[in-house]
């Protein structure tokens, strides 16, 4: 890593840019580093730029090249077996599919993030797939389905004591149990997202779910 650190300044500076959301520049300089290294021994480095060339172009909507960015990546990562780098791309895919309604390929997509994270034992990548799977049956009035992934990802969150995604799961939670007009259980998942993302510093979960709450009550 301090090689590329040394020898890369381009892909830190894109880094910087993508951060501070000045995603032209940031575009530009991922470019270059692309270009300056795709015939060098370094293809998971190659993917992560992609990767991140990716999400500027999500960050702009421009959906299409986000895409061809995000399997760009996964062509580098699958060359190498960065099993890591992969999962991440399955799930970043899966993002944008979402965004775009297409809930039965956020679904496939994000599922094969699972598939790669497993193979790791990444379990970020696998609680935040699991959410983003529960969401696209959500999306699709598949609640059992929904319920099933969210029923995981809990067990991982609490596993873990990660209040930030445990927040999420809890949210996503009340929502599916609220169409399935269990009003009380899902009152109860909304309080502890909002105690779980108090301690996570989830501010948005936070807000939502407050926010439903306070609807309710009203």
């Amino acid at each position: 890593m301090g090689e590329l650190i040394n020898e890369s300044n381009s892909f830190l500076e894109a880094n910087k840019y993508l951060a501070e959301g000045i995603y032209e520049k940031a575009i530009e300089l991922y470019e270059k580093f692309i270009n300056d290294n795709l015939n060098k021994d370094r293809l998971k480095d190659v993917g992560r730029a992609y990767h991140n060339m990716g999400v500027a172009y999500d960050n702009q909507k421009k959906y299409d090249l986000s895409m061809e960015c995000f399997n760009k990546a996964l062509e580098c990562h699958s060359k190498n077996d960065n099993y890591k780098g992969m999962s991440w791309a399955y799930f970043s895919m899966g993002l944008i599919y979402g965004t775009l309604n297409k809930f039965e390929d956020m679904v496939a997509s994000t599922k094969k993030a699972i598939d790669f994270g497993l193979k790791i034992g990444d379990l970020e990548i696998i609680i935040k797939s699991c959410n983003s799977i529960a969401h696209a049956f959500t999306q699709l009035n598949k609640y059992p389905e929904s319920l099933k992934y969210l029923a995981q990802a809990l067990e991982i969150g609490q596993d873990l004591g990660d209040s930030f995604y445990l927040s999420e799961s809890y949210y996503l939670k009340g929502i599916v149990l609220e169409k399935l007009n269990l009003k009380k259980e899902a009152k109860d998942c909304f309080a502890l997202a909002i105690e779980e993302g108090a301690k996570g510093q989830n501010e948005k979960i936070v807000a939502l779910a407050f926010s439903i709450l306070s609807e309710r009550q009203a």
